[in-house]
């Protein structure tokens, strides 16, 4: 008696009939339609996508080259832009003495120069003087019955030094272990007269802010020396503590006031400030620091004076500084003044007077840095190298760029090498899947017109002569190579340096003479803004008058620009392929057409799985009758053997 079973498998939900006992495979008949219908129409369309992501990909790189070239000389702010003049006109100002320093501009001539310098420009100041802030000192008597196995830390213009007291009986004792730690003649340690309580005071010009605290390990014996609650542990001042805080630590005489409602008020060159008595010494600087009032307010901590110092040199910037009410801060703390003084130089044996140590005379700046008994000579000259850098360099680049757009477009697509569809894949290895697509994106951009009409616009810039000038590239040793050299630069070193030697205006205008026509509306032809807008008339008309430089900018504009033209397009390659962080980045003819490939593959899946499911549906019946028949078979078996 024979028997016959169904094989079952559920995908997606859905329960197959995939095999009969009579050994036929369902899966795999199934699975081979299916790659033969796939291969009608799903890959072509998938590798056709693909090819169009891999062309948009060889054109991105390609516009993100031309915009880094752009960026780099056609960009008037680069330092190495070939459209600005003044990078054509270079002169280096050199000075024969440290007191003066010069520099020089493009409207400068070469030639020498001598001057003098009688006085230097100064800014005015208002300060206190001499060191606002108390000496250190105790706050309590000392004793030195307990101070065995103690120190102090004693800090001496930000070096610290330990003061070990295990020796103190006395005052006497006390300043041998300090001239111990930090040297003798530095500090004087006594006793104040009226109150018997330390004090710590500079003995040498040299030390400036002096401090003590507690040691970072052991015990420490300030409070046995008095130097405990209220003790003043530094000569210089907290800038972070309040002014009430800081009142108390003042070393004058005259107490500091606050008005009735505990505040400052101030005029400082016309301008009223108030400060709270809570308000830190910081907040009450930056505050005005940063009000324009034609002041900077300090607190140096080396020389303890509080200072304010006008914002710029000369006679003419004075600072005026009053109180108001009842406070008394520019009184107590602002006593002393010094006027500005106006820069005195003679050059050329002219004599000059000026507010500031700084002058520009013909192009060259000159800045008085200390005064001189002895004439300066400046000696400005032709900067010829950085000329020629500036133009060397350009050239490497645009050979570089060209030949990076003549590789691409003179590679040959290799039929044998389309994409690999997902089948293709699943039976490689990465190594070998990689080896390949190298070999499919070759020639992505094989004699693409587009990149052609650019370098060919390119090449014909560099040929064409310039309005109104006589000078060429070749003229200053700029050629062309051979045809099959693509259109590369070559650089005659000795010839384009003598160029820049003997007439460095005319190299400048070969690159940077603008146009000086208008268009038809009244618009003038000139600069970079118009381009976009211009018509082809206009843009004819502005190439013939322009300079090389220019001439290329319009070119790149062509063909990169985000901005769109009177036609309303983008650069040509933007409408092509598009750039990252632009609308173009979406709005391009390849995104178009990607995106015409992904809706096709869509409905074509679609159509393939509703085919598959038709084929299971085929199989399910058949399997199910040739059950239903081998039951029946089976069953009359059964029967005709009973």
């Amino acid at each position: 008696m024979s028997t016959s079973s169904i094989t079952t498998s559920t995908v997606n939900g859905t329960t197959r009939v995939t095999g009969l006992s009579s050994g036929i495979d369902v899966d795999g008949i199934v699975e081979q339609l299916m790659t033969a219908e796939k291969a009608q129409k799903l890959n072509k369309l998938q590798q056709k996508e693909q090819t169009a992501e891999w062309t948009q990909e060889a054109y991105r790189s390609i516009i993100t080259d031309i915009q880094d070239f752009s960026s780099e000389y056609f960009d008037v702010t680069s330092s190495s832009s070939i459209m600005k003049a003044s990078n054509f006109l270079k002169y280096t100002a050199t000075s024969t003495d440290s007191a003066v320093s010069v520099t020089s501009s493009s409207s400068a001539s070469t030639g020498t120069h001598t001057l003098t310098v009688s006085q230097l420009a100064t800014k005015a100041t208002v300060s206190s003087g001499s060191s606002i802030s108390k000496d250190v000192q105790g706050s309590t008597a000392a004793s030195y019955s307990s101070l065995s196995d103690t120190s102090f830390v004693m800090t001496l213009d930000g070096t610290d030094y330990t003061v070990d007291l295990d020796d103190v009986s006395d005052l006497d004792s006390l300043q041998t272990a300090i001239n111990d730690a930090v040297g003798s003649g530095k500090v004087t340690v006594s006793e104040d007269a009226s109150t018997g309580y330390l004090v710590i005071t500079a003995a040498d010009d040299g030390v400036q802010e002096i401090s003590i605290s507690d040691p970072d390990s052991g015990t420490s014996g300030l409070t046995e020396l008095g130097f405990g609650t209220d003790a003043i542990l530094s000569n210089r001042l907290d800038t972070s503590d309040t002014l009430a805080t800081i009142a108390d630590q003042l070393s004058t005489d005259t107490a500091l006031e606050f008005t009735d409602d505990g505040e400052i008020e101030l005029t400082i060159n016309g301008t009223a400030f108030t400060f709270d008595q809570d308000d830190t010494l910081d907040e009450m600087m930056s505050e005005i620091n940063k009000a324009d009032v034609g002041v900077t307010m300090t607190y140096n901590s080396i020389s303890g004076q509080l200072v304010l110092t006008a914002d710029d040199t000369g006679a003419g910037n004075s600072i005026a500084v009053t109180d108001s009410g009842t406070s008394n801060f520019a009184a107590v703390l602002l006593g002393s003044s010094t006027a500005g003084l106006d820069a005195k130089m003679t050059i050329d044996g002219q004599s000059l007077t000026r507010s500031s140590n700084t002058i520009t005379i013909d192009g060259v700046t000159y800045t008085a840095n200390q005064t001189t008994t002895d004439d300066v000579t400046v000696a400005v000259t032709q900067d010829t190298e950085g000329v020629y850098d500036l133009i060397s360099n350009f050239v490497e680049a645009y050979n570089t760029l060209i030949a990076t757009i003549n590789e691409a477009i003179d590679e040959n697509a290799d039929s044998d090498y389309p994409p690999l569809t997902d089948d293709q894949k699943e039976e490689m290895t990465d190594d070998e899947i990689e080896d390949w697509e190298a070999k499919a994106k070759v020639g992505l951009l094989e004699n693409d017109s587009t990149l052609n009409t650019f370098l060919s616009d390119l090449r014909t810039a560099l040929i064409d002569s310039v309005s109104g000038q006589t000078s060429t590239l070749a003229s200053i040793g700029i050629t062309s190579g051979t045809y099959d050299e693509d259109g590369t630069l070559y650089i005659d070193e000795d010839t384009l340096t003598e160029a820049i030697a003997s007439d460095p205006e005319a190299i400048m205008e070969l690159f940077t003479q603008q146009a000086t026509s208008k268009s038809s509306s009244g618009v003038s032809l000139a600069g970079t803004s118009v381009v976009r807008t211009l018509s082809s008339s206009d843009l004819s008309t502005r190439y013939k008058e322009e300079g090389i430089a220019y001439r290329f900018y319009d070119i790149i504009q062509k063909n990169i620009s985000t901005i769109r033209d009177s036609a309303g397009n983008k650069g040509t390659l933007l409408e092509k392929a598009g750039t990252e962080g632009d609308a173009s980045e979406t709005d391009n003819t390849l995104s178009t057409l990607l995106d015409k490939y992904e809706e096709e593959i869509e409905e074509e899946e679609d159509r393939l799985d509703e085919y598959e499911e038709n084929l299971y549906d085929k199989y399910t019946t058949l399997e199910t009758y040739i059950n239903t028949m081998n039951s029946q078979l089976s069953a009359l078996s059964s029967m005709t053997s009973s």
